[in-house]
């Protein structure tokens, strides 16, 4: 370390934060680091290692500038398209809470009714023919409800026999609705 007094300057082997240090030429002044500026973006297309269409996302200005802007990946987030962005959300809001109220009375519904009856061929010892399917059981419900559901939601026990048998079917992410399966006997041909 060196100091001295009138126009030497000290120096240090230690960063400092920014000095100011007199010398022949003038003023030198030594920051610590750049400030990192951002801006609000609204992506216009999917960018993969950012997020969706439609998301307000928070980006360097350089890479909004140098990349996304000249690519039509983003514009910058004005207040008209803030109140856009709003009212897309609470219609989307709106959609998914109808779809969800929809998929809770179709659930009231099958418990209401309880039991959905299929009638299989049987052979020897109760054994039915094949197997009771998942679309056997979509059938049955389409018949009594008048409503179609997708096979690969219903989730059933295998069924080889007669008898009762608890089902769930997965109506929505959060709605799942319970009812017993019937097998009998089919007493027609």
């Amino acid at each position: 370390m060196q100091t001295s007094t009138g126009l030497r300057t000290t120096f240090s082997t230690k960063p400092s934060k920014a000095v100011a240090s007199p010398s022949r030429r003038g003023l030198r002044v030594v920051a610590q680091r750049a400030v990192t500026k951002k801006v609000q973006v609204v992506l216009t297309k999917q960018v993969p290692s950012l997020g969706n269409e439609g998301e307000l996302k928070s980006v360097p200005t350089g890479y909004y500038r140098n990349y996304l802007k000249p690519q039509g990946y983003a514009a910058l987030a004005t207040e008209n398209i803030l109140e856009e962005i709003q009212r897309q959300k609470a219609v989307e809001e709106r959609a998914r809470m109808e779809e969800k109220a929809k998929a809770q009375a179709m659930a009231t519904a099958l418990s209401t009714i309880g039991k959905f009856v299929i009638k299989k061929k049987v052979g020897e010892g109760d054994q039915i023919f094949g197997s009771v399917s998942a679309a056997d059981v979509v059938e049955a419900i389409k018949m009594q409800t008048g409503r179609e559901l997708e096979k690969r939601s219903v989730t059933l026990p295998e069924i080889k026999t007669l008898g009762t048998y608890d089902a769930t079917v997965k109506l929505h992410a959060e709605v799942v609705g319970n009812f017993k399966v019937v097998v009998q006997k089919d007493t027609s041909a």
